[in-house]
């Protein structure tokens, strides 16, 4: 009989086994808002168990992993998005419905991480990917213009200077 711990490759086990499987309809939570909010119940999967979450409200958006999905607490830092550039926040749910938001990278940004130099590298400023045990709902996309900065968490996302698009995810995709 078939089941996850039969999958052989991991890439594999996770995909299908974390999937969303209702549209979570991500979206500003009011005008004026530095929170999203999304509009019913939203079912997913996580290790291919169902599990579900009532609907946010005025969540916060503040970061608490890194685009590799590293928890902010382990020397990893969110950083204040700087003009000119486009960043992919991811928004994910574990099994216990804990809301993580997932800072992607920008084009061209040098990351390093608590001096540890091993882990220097440049952003390519793409689809971030979901922190271990948690389902991505969906995706905020925000591009700043050439005088504007975006603080994840603080900054209205309705504020003048930005282009804040909302996508629902099943799955990551490839890019937004």
């Amino acid at each position: 009989m078939a089941n996850m711990k039969n999958t052989s490759d991991a890439a594999l086990r996770k995909l299908l086994g974390t999937l969303c499987l209702t549209k979570a309809t991500l979206a500003i939570n009011a005008g004026g808002a530095a929170t999203v909010k999304t509009t019913g119940t939203t079912s997913y999967l996580v290790g291919g168990e169902f599990k579900t979450k009532a609907a946010l409200a005025a969540q916060s958006i503040a970061v608490t992993h890194d685009e590799d999905g590293i928890a902010v607490a382990n020397g990893i830092a969110a950083y204040v998005q700087p003009a000119s550039t486009t960043v992919i926040y991811v928004i994910a749910l574990n099994a216990a419905g804990t809301v993580a938001v997932v800072q992607g990278s920008y084009a061209g940004q040098v990351q390093s991480y608590a001096g540890n130099l091993s882990r220097i590298n440049t952003g390519a400023g793409g689809v971030p990917v979901e922190p271990e045990g948690y389902t991505a709902i969906g995706a905020i996309k925000v591009v700043t213009n050439g005088s504007t900065t975006f603080t994840p968490g603080t900054t209205l996302l309705d504020a003048a200077g930005l282009t804040v698009t909302y996508h629902d995810v099943s799955i990551l995709p490839a890019a937004l």
